[in-house]
């Protein structure tokens, strides 16, 4: 039985007509349905080919353990109650293994990540959305489909942001203020300060943003399981480290489309 969505076909943009085992446009592109139930909608030769598509299995589970225990969970409220009011479909991008979506209270929502693994893994475990693989620069979405759409810790465009969603829509957006993981990160260097200095302000086009900062008091496991699923894993020569006491400082921004 064919069900409604929000992808399109990457090559053309067509509609996707899905079935259980496959999806297909007019133009007769046609996807396979993984066992798991995403499609593959990321178009070979748009990354290239010295980019990591996304993170890694080990980082992938280290997040889900992190995130399950609970530590990032006033994050998780904050996105949950700006999207409150959307009433329609509610997109996930760069939605790793689906921790966040699956706070989201809509009838329909869906999640994309460039890692495959990330999108079996959140495919397994929350059936009820529906998940591609796919770019997060050149979502595979049709235009106007969205109510909500948004980002935590990961690449947007706030132009495709705008696209997608519809006259009203919400987009929200979850980026590190300048003390985040401060205790984690190595010594920072004059190029790195003037980074975090940058950080400091809302991020721009935002028109609400709330900084929320608070400490974390983790057990070992937590530590190393925070430090595991972010960029600060391949700083180690720079004396990054997991520690057990953290500050978390991110910006939580959001905004309309006004078309």
């Amino acid at each position: 039985m064919a069900r409604s969505t929000i992808f399109v076909c990457p090559h053309c943009g067509q509609a996707l007509h899905e079935s259980q085992s496959s999806a297909q446009c007019p133009n007769g592109h046609t996807f396979d349905r993984a066992k798991e139930g995403y499609l593959n909608l990321l178009v070979a030769g748009r990354l290239p080919s010295s980019v990591t598509p996304g993170d890694t299995p080990d980082s992938l589970q280290a997040r889900r353990r992190f995130l399950s225990g609970g530590w990032y969970q006033p994050i998780a409220t904050a996105v949950t109650d700006l999207l409150r009011i959307a009433n329609g479909p509610v997109l996930d991008v760069g939605c790793g293994e689906g921790f966040y979506l699956s706070h989201i209270d809509a009838d329909n929502t869906y999640g994309i990540d460039i890692s495959k693994k990330a999108i079996q893994m959140a495919s397994k475990a929350y059936p009820m959305s529906q998940f591609a693989v796919a770019s997060s620069y050149r979502l595979p979405v049709d235009n106007s489909s969205c109510a909500g759409v948004f980002t935590v810790f990961a690449p947007h465009s706030l132009s495709e942001y705008q696209r997608i969603l519809i006259p009203g829509g919400t987009w929200v957006t979850v980026t590190p203020g300048p003390h985040h993981l401060k205790e984690m990160r190595p010594s920072r260097d004059d190029t790195v300060e003037e980074r975090e200095q940058r950080r400091s302000e809302p991020p721009e086009h935002a028109m609400h943003a709330e900084r929320l900062q608070f400490t974390l008091d983790l057990t070992q496991e937590a530590a190393v399981d925070l430090f595991s699923m972010t960029p600060l894993r391949w700083q180690t020569a720079a004396h990054a480290r997991p520690v057990i006491e953290v500050s978390v400082d991110v910006w939580i921004a959001s905004g309309t489309n006004l078309m």
